[in-house]
């Protein structure tokens, strides 16, 4: 392999790296997307059973 080669090979394994790279972090970021709306779902359950738990107890 002469130098050309080699220097176009390393070329091609970095791009594929940053690729891969970029892909984990799109996951990450979805991941992460997900368990903040799963949190915001949690708090707006949580708020609507304690107004519904109030209004219960104000009005019996």
């Amino acid at each position: 392999m002469d130098l050309w080669q080699e220097i176009h090979a390393l070329s091609v394994s970095i791009r594929r790296n940053q690729e891969e790279t970029l892909a984990e972090l799109r996951a990450l970021r979805e991941e992460l997307q997900r368990e903040v709306r799963t949190r915001l779902v949690e708090r707006v359950l949580l708020v609507v059973a304690f107004l519904v738990g109030l209004m219960g107890w104000v009005r019996p």
